[in-house]
């Protein structure tokens, strides 16, 4: 879920509205004022269609309902093509990796702002917040601000001349702080940074990681230390076959995959090719009908370690980027535990762009 601004047109006024989005995009709450007792309700298909399911107490006419939808749906293709990128660091050499291949994504996806971010908390963080990346460093406001700077000044020749870089520091709880900026400017993707094997395995297979993709209100991108930003041309979704059309958020993944004008294949990986998952028929069936309006390929194959199976494929169709819908520990705890990244080297320097 996540809620938007948008200005639109009805008749001689200019309105603006609150938006509140359900169901992967599908299903749209639209109020005039907080907690509007009878707000207008708008349905959306995978293909693009609306509908208005409530058409609320205001007097709007079929040509306003227009007006509307089709703000929504500039706002949401801004959003999801990452017009705003918002960096996490903590100032360690990986988190300076990581910022730098955002600047070379910037480029490719034609983003206008990259916020750098740093929360100093004074205070021990709690179980349920994450730090980016090993060794994040409490400093004050002024140091803070200080490396910020040396940071945007070291990225300044490399952005893309429209882009302007934004700079944020404060001392609050991360996960709180990245929601707060993600509603409030429309970020479209959060970066961070990960270190070596040991730090590998401490930022991402412990629950910590898993709260921060659970609960971002954006996609994460997670950016190994051994990767240099490479043009995304190919993109690998490596999805289950469970509840494919409830968990599936695909127009966002769509939108950014158009926006880096990549091609996408999608992955299913079981252990057995001869015993299939109870109803896999029809989630196959509903996979297809999700994304046959796209030029995807979409792969099956079988391999009896699922994660060893998604790198090899990524490695064989040398894609520069992974996407996943986490849904349980045990994909991070495999994906990246040290013997799978010992096996398979090339895994070592591949992104992992997380959605809800």
């Amino acid at each position: 879920m996540e809620t938007f601004s948008v200005e639109f047109r009805a008749g001689s006024l200019e309105l603006s509205a609150s938006v509140t989005e359900y169901d992967h995009h599908q299903k749209f709450k639209v109020e005039m004022l907080r907690d509007e007792p009878d707000p207008i309700l708008l349905s959306r298909s995978q293909k693009g269609e609306w509908t208005v399911a409530q058409r609320g107490s205001r007097n709007f006419s079929n040509s306003d309902f227009q007006e509307l939808e089709d703000a929504i749906e500039v706002q949401l293709n801004e959003i999801h093509g990452v017009q705003q990128m918002l960096v996490l660091t903590d100032f360690s050499e990986e988190a300076s990796n990581a910022a730098n291949y955002a600047v070379g994504l910037a480029h490719q996806l034609k983003t206008r702002k990259l916020i750098l971010y740093h929360s100093y908390e004074s205070f021990v963080i709690p179980p349920v917040a994450f730090t980016p990346l090993t060794g994040a460093l409490n400093v004050s406001a002024k140091l803070s601000n200080e490396k910020l700077n040396e940071l945007k000044n070291e990225l300044e020749d490399r952005l893309p001349e429209a882009t302007k870089i934004d700079l944020r520091t404060d001392d609050r709880n991360l996960i709180e702080a990245v929601n707060t900026q993600v509603d409030e400017e429309n970020i479209g993707l959060v970066v961070t940074g990960i270190s070596g094997k040991s730090g590998l395995e401490k930022a991402l297979v412990g629950s910590n990681a898993m709260n921060l993709a659970k609960a971002c209100h954006a996609p994460l991108l997670i950016v190994p230390a051994a990767a240099t930003f490479q043009p995304i041309k190919t993109v690998v979704f490596a999805c289950d076959l469970k509840q494919v059309s409830k968990s599936t958020p695909a127009f966002a993944i769509k939108s950014f995959v158009h926006a880096l004008a990549a091609n996408l294949l999608i992955l299913n990986v079981e252990h057995d090719r001869a015993h299939l998952p109870p109803g896999a028929i029809k989630e196959m069936s509903d996979l297809h009908r999700l994304w046959d309006d796209e030029q995807v390929e979409i792969h099956y194959t079988h391999h009896e370690n699922k994660a060893e199976g998604i790198m090899e494929f990524a490695g064989h169709q040398r894609a520069e980027l992974l996407v996943a819908v986490p849904k349980e520990y045990g994909f991070f705890e495999h994906i990246f535990h040290h013997n799978m990244t010992d096996k398979l080297a090339y895994h070592s320097h591949l992104p992992l762009l997380l959605f809800r």
